[in-house]
């Protein structure tokens, strides 16, 4: 790999490198059928928003149908760009009803088709045309190359293809709201730009209520920590674990202007200590820097330190221990579970290891001896009655490739469906035992986690998950596929689009319910494959008043019925019909209207 290339990849994280190697190696080629397979696979699982953005920029992989409804339907695809791709989703769902179209409606429709054409991402265009002519024309063997955009240049650009689109311009939160409302807005906002808002408000109970949102990304915190000034927000996100651990995030906490000077200072000093491990130690001087960015640690900073020594230097974790056994902090209340014998500080021997592995009772203790660094130690733990699948299965994230694969041919763990799926979410757990855990996980919800997982890189365990699915969805009558849409809270229209969202009947009888949770009426309002019958459906459902991000998705939606926009239209405000005509993807009827 070239030297921009090598540079290029110490941006990505390690599942990420894993997934570009792949993209970058099949991208100056035409794709076989198996890679194209592949290939629709990832815009479906992965969650990484540069990669998908770097495939939405790779114009002959969009000629194939799978891959570009994949990425139109990955909510972790970049708004903007998804957007687009969906345009293109409701171009030819709007072809298909005009062919199905009377004749005397025909003309309308073909009308509407052209002007959803024209405002197409012109990179799009040559695409979508590309795609009509593969459906109008029937395919022979002639032999002749198949009609493609021109393949991607031998050095490309990855840093340009795979940055994010500008994110739009950040909006003041609605402000006819009192106190409560604006509690309950923060938690429920699907708008970025709103939610973001809330991120960077004085009310600490409002900070904390948005924090909790389920739509707050990675990129979200990022961009509020870089808005703040609030010395106390920086420590709420610092003391959440799905924050701490990741380094984009760490990176903003130090590097925005409002953070206090207590935190920048712990953040960096593990900066500079990662860095100095990873550059190793050839002579004393670099050693004694180590040694000293060790003294100087705080305590709070050790579980990343530990963390990033696991996935890039396990063989210095024995050098994380021995700082940390020594570091002067306040004593716990826990006590020690190993025997307290002989001198302050002294190592427990094997001995006493193997006789608490047998014999301990206590939850503490077991979870500390999983952990033991011998093997034999950690086999005999597995087979003490106290042992239950519950610690277990909780204890098995924080266990080694080795360790994990141990519980996964073990004779009766293996059998227990909550341990073995924590085994299937395991990184590091080698596809044939996924496969072979797979088989003992029953119902809907597991198939689901796994294909929302990133932690998850099998693509074969997550193809047959999906296969999972939709063979459990299919086999279900319309009550039971309510239920399960309602339960998954609308996950089962991303993973099974198709089946889900061609299945009108049910969509209409679940609309019908008047305390529908609002998230999956967004969901279906957003989908340019929802049928029109059912948009309208929701355009009169009573939830539809108190939830504008719900009227704003039916209204770019260019599949909503003409007299159902029209009137949803004149229940906006102002300010919110303002931020609507900011939008390209408004229909032309609307924004004559603004």
């Amino acid at each position: 790999m070239i030297s921009g290339e090598s540079a290029f990849l110490e941006t990505l994280s390690e599942p990420e490198r894993l997934h570009f190697r792949h993209l970058a190696m099949v991208r100056p080629q035409l794709p076989s059928e198996g890679q194209v397979h592949m290939l629709e696979g990832l815009a479906r699982s992965l969650a990484s928003p540069r990669l998908l953005a770097l495939m939405a920029r790779t114009p002959h992989w969009l000629a194939h149908w799978p891959i570009l409804l994949g990425l139109a339907e990955n909510e972790a695809t970049p708004e903007s760009i998804r957007r687009d791709l969906e345009m293109v989703v409701s171009l030819f769902d709007q072809m298909r009803e005009m062919d199905k179209a009377p004749a005397s409606e025909k003309q309308d429709r073909s009308e509407s088709v052209k002007a959803l054409y024209s405002q197409l991402n012109p990179g799009l265009k040559p695409v979508a045309k590309l795609l009509a002519k593969q459906l109008a024309k029937t395919v022979t063997a002639t032999g002749t190359t198949q009609e493609l955009p021109p393949l991607p240049t031998e050095h490309p650009d990855w840093e340009a293809l795979t940055t994010l689109p500008e994110a739009a311009p950040t909006q003041p939160p609605t402000q006819n709201l009192d106190r409560v409302g604006r509690l309950a807005r923060a938690l429920q906002t699907a708008q970025p730009e709103e939610l973001l808002s809330f991120l960077v408000d004085p009310d600490q109970e409002l900070r904390q209520t948005a924090l909790q949102n389920p739509l707050v990304t990675e990129e979200l915190v990022c961009q509020a920590l870089a808005l703040c000034g609030v010395p106390s927000f920086f420590e709420e996100v610092y003391a959440e674990a799905r924050w701490y651990f990741r380094e984009p995030v760490r990176d903003s906490l130090q590097g925005s202007p409002g953070c206090p000077s207590d935190l920048s200072k712990r953040v960096g000093l593990s900066r500079h200590l990662v860095a100095a491990l990873a550059h190793g130690a050839p002579d004393r001087t670099s050693l004694r820097r180590i040694v000293s960015l060790f003294t100087q640690l705080d305590e709070s900073e050790y579980q990343f330190i530990t963390f990033w020594t696991k996935r890039q230097s396990p063989h210095l974790l024995r050098v994380v221990k021995y700082f940390y056994d020594r570091l002067v902090r306040e004593r716990s209340g826990l006590a020690s579970a190993l025997p307290e014998r002989g001198e302050e500080g002294r190592w427990a021997t094997l001995e006493e290891r193997v006789f608490l592995a047998t014999q301990a009772t206590q939850e503490e203790q077991l979870r500390q001896i999983l952990k033991d660094p011998d093997p034999q130690v950690f086999r005999l733990a597995l087979e003490n009655p106290a042992l239950t699948p519950r610690l277990l299965a909780s204890s098995i994230a924080a266990l080694d490739h080795g360790r994990v694969e141990v519980i996964a041919a073990h004779s009766s763990w293996s059998e227990d469906p909550m341990v073995a799926e924590a085994l299937v979410h395991h990184p590091h757990l080698s596809e044939a035992s996924a496969l072979h855990l797979f088989t003992r996980l029953q119902g809907m919800k597991p198939a689901i986690e796994i294909l929302r997982d990133p932690r998850v890189l099998h693509l074969e365990l997550k193809r047959r998950a999906l296969e999972h699915l939709r063979g459990l969805y299919q086999a279900m009558d319309i009550p039971d596929r309510i239920t399960a849409l309602r339960t998954s809270g609308g996950e089962l229209m991303r993973h099974l689009p198709q089946e889900v969202l061609q299945d009108e009947e049910t969509l209409r009888r679940m609309v019908a319910d008047r305390q529908l949770d609002p998230g999956i009426l967004l969901r279906l309002a957003r989908n340019k494959l929802t049928p029109r019958a059912v948009l309208e459906q929701i355009a009169a459902h009573p939830v539809l008043m108190a939830h504008a991000a719900i009227m704003s998705e039916l209204l770019l939606n260019p599949k909503t019925p003409r007299e159902a926009s029209m009137r949803i239209w004149g229940l906006l405000s102002e300010a919110e019909q303002h931020q609507l005509l900011r939008s390209p993807h408004l229909p032309a009827v609307l924004r004559s209207l603004g």
